[in-house]
């Protein structure tokens, strides 16, 4: 059982959610442009999203540039850099979600796009709360029913992907769309397993300090 002792905030602590709001960022800009999608604004959109993704990496090389001189960490230092690398490739598989609308030049969006965006999108928000929390890791009442919130988000972005996916094969013949829904159903599908991971981490580096 995970003791209920309740940690202090600190520097990192308090970085981990930051850096893992530029996910929920980059997150927002792509549903609100699948809402309104416009093929037009591939470019811009595309562009804008990068933006965000960087200042992601350059807040991470801040937090990491502070470890490598820290004396004292309150967790292990290599827990720090293991947990900022996985916050951090939520930021990219999201991004990379921009990326391939642009890259493979969509027209228009797969069926459910948005719906499967929304949940992707509710798991990445409740990430950043796991995180924003991150103080209460050892508190198992508290912090356990978070998780699961994410568990839960993820494992619901599993029956969709395999449901879309399904119909997908069972209603289009066309090679071409098959394989841009599939992208953008795989990628979609990619963000919430690394929510998942982010959490699974924060529960190992609890077991770590029983």
């Amino acid at each position: 059982m995970f003791k209920s002792k309740k940690k202090k905030s600190n520097y990192y602590f308090d970085a981990f959610p930051v850096l893992a709001h530029f996910s929920v960022e980059c997150g927002e800009m792509i549903l609100n442009f699948m809402e309104n999608f416009e093929h037009e604004k591939l470019v811009e959109f595309k562009t804008a999203v990068h933006e965000i993704e960087h200042k992601a990496d350059e807040h991470k090389h801040e937090v990491t540039n502070k470890l490598l001189t820290e004396f004292m960490t309150p967790i292990d230092r290599e827990d720090i850099f293991e947990l900022l690398k996985l916050i951090d490739e939520v930021t990219d598989a999201i991004e990379e979600i921009s990326l391939k609308l642009y890259l493979y030049d969509y027209k228009e969006l797969p069926v459910n796009t948005i719906e499967f965006m929304k949940v992707t999108l509710e798991c990445v928000k409740e990430t950043e709360n796991c995180l924003r929390n991150f103080n209460e890791y050892l508190n198992y009442k508290t912090y356990h029913p978070l998780v699961n919130k994410v568990v839960h988000l993820e494992e619901e972005s599993d029956a969709i992907y395999i449901e879309n996916t399904h119909n997908l094969y069972l209603k289009e013949s066309d090679a071409l769309k098959i394989h841009k829904a599939e992208t953008i159903y795989t990628l979609l599908e990619e963000v919430s397993d690394r929510c998942r991971e982010v959490c699974r981490f924060v529960q190992n580096i609890a077991f770590k300090n029983i």
